[in-house]
């Protein structure tokens, strides 16, 4: 199975789509954590979703593109994004340097 990353998302390989999934009309994948830049689907592939779970069905090779990132090409297939968030344990000082 292959992963691919770009910023905050995780996009992994999945054999087929689980059952129950619907068509998400809209390009975004997700909104950046600290920008809210989107992540978005290029192309003709198709997104579903599940509840929370985003899964993409593409017939052909297709981009995901991200204003603060460099695009990735995702050859053909089915695959499952997962949005990764920053864990901070509880009373750990969180400081955002920019």
């Amino acid at each position: 199975m292959r992963l691919y990353r770009q910023g905050d998302i995780v996009i992994r390989e999945v054999r087929r789509l689980p059952a129950g999934v619907q068509r998400q009309v809209s390009p975004v994948l997700a909104y950046g954590e600290r920008t809210g830049h989107a992540h978005r689907l290029e192309g003709q592939g198709q997104i579903w979703r599940q509840d929370t779970e985003l899964y993409l069905k593409l017939e052909q090779p297709s981009r995901v593109v991200h204003d603060e990132h460099e695009p990735i090409t995702l050859p053909r297939g089915v695959y499952q994004v997962v949005a990764q968030r920053e864990y901070v344990s509880p009373g750990e000082d969180r400081r955002v340097f920019d």
